[in-house]
């Protein structure tokens, strides 16, 4: 059986790595931000956040729910939306 102190280390690694993931989808969104100022497209397109989160929703394999999952992803996707606005402002 794992120790404790294994598994934190397990927990702490696949954060780090959360972070690099996350750190890399919002570099692709603040390359995003000139496209889109250039287009006239707004930061905020709730259609296609409702496709990105039900994408993610449908790839889920558990142990969290569906609804924990979308709840996660809208954070991430406010975060994201909030600094591409402060990139195109």
């Amino acid at each position: 059986m794992k120790a404790l102190r294994d598994w934190r280390e397990e927990i702490d690694q696949l954060d780090r790595e959360l972070v690099d993931l996350l750190n890399r989808r919002a570099e692709r969104v603040l390359g995003l931000a000139p496209l889109k100022r250039q287009r006239g497209i707004p930061v905020h397109e709730p259609d296609r956040e409702e496709g990105v989160v039900a994408n993610i929703v449908s790839s889920n394999r558990g142990p969290l729910s569906d609804s924990a999952l979308a709840r996660i992803y809208r954070a991430v996707l406010r975060e994201m939306r909030a600094m591409q606005q402060d990139r195109i402002d």
